[in-house]
């Protein structure tokens, strides 16, 4: 189960915080499709930037980071589907329908990036006026800052992006989010929070989530709703989660994962 999908899991979940309210602003739809286009974005920075690190005696030149993040883009969408147009420390990647790592589906548009390196960290500051993602119409403004220790590898992402998701709904995001992983335990997480506006109103996610291999999530899920009620669903490493709601519902849901 990719993270994408477990922040979708609030669907349901959101449908009967909602049902009778009579105000479709903050519906169900909505909501999946804020986390939904989130997730996207997230799952194609990690694509661009995982592996970029460069190793030796001296530290990395952007240019060296740049020309390494071309090479494992040939490597890692299929059939070639994916053209890196190169620029010193700039670049351009042009999508045509590809399939990729992290489930990424039918990615079409064009992703400028432009590389800056310090000592301990890549940055790479990543655009694009239509990008489609899973059947969602993104416009990305994304700051991401990778890092390597050991075999842990961080991306910290600066979100401002807007768009409309899988489900018709337009979105306008922006906030934080860490996404962790480990090449040694195979663990994965994210944390982290964005806000969608809809005219003067916002709502919010906020995710802190941790996942081993092929094992179920650990951590805690909340949205928080238009009108200042709130939701959270706690992960205990099961496939059974829990939900609370602000006006005192509860339930479970089954997850698919071991």
């Amino acid at each position: 189960m990719r993270f994408t999908t477990i922040v979708l899991l609030c669907s349901s979940l959101v449908a009967c915080m909602n049902r009778g309210a009579g105000n479709n602003v903050d519906s169900a739809e909505s909501a999946i499709d804020s986390s939904d286009s989130v997730g996207s974005e997230s799952d194609l920075m990690v694509a661009t930037m995982d592996g970029a690190e460069v190793t030796g005696p001296l530290p990395a030149t952007t240019d060296q980071i740049a020309v390494r993040i071309a090479a494992n883009v040939a490597l890692r969408w299929a059939s070639g589907c994916a053209k890196v147009t190169p620029n010193g420390a700039n670049l351009t990647i042009t999508f045509t329908d590809c399939t990729g790592p992290r489930g990424l589906l039918h990615v079409s548009g064009a992703l400028d990036v432009a590389i800056t390196v310090s000592d301990t960290a890549i940055t790479a500051h990543a655009t694009s006026n239509d990008m489609q993602i899973n059947r969602a119409n993104l416009v990305i403004d994304a700051t991401a800052t990778y890092a390597v220790n050991g075999t842990t590898k961080t991306l910290t992402v600066e979100t401002n992006g807007s768009g409309t998701g899988p489900r018709g709904n337009e979105i306008e995001h922006q906030g934080n989010y860490t996404v962790t992983w480990d090449t040694a335990s195979q663990c994965r997480s994210i944390d982290g929070m964005w806000q969608t506006d809809l005219g003067d109103r916002e709502r919010s996610n906020e995710v802190n989530l941790s996942r081993c291999n092929g094992g179920c999530p650990t951590g805690t899920l909340t949205h928080h709703f238009l009108a200042g009620a709130s939701l959270t669903i706690t992960f205990d490493g099961t496939a059974t989660a829990t939900w609370s709601a602000s006006n005192g519902k509860s339930g479970t849901v089954a997850l698919s994962c071991q």
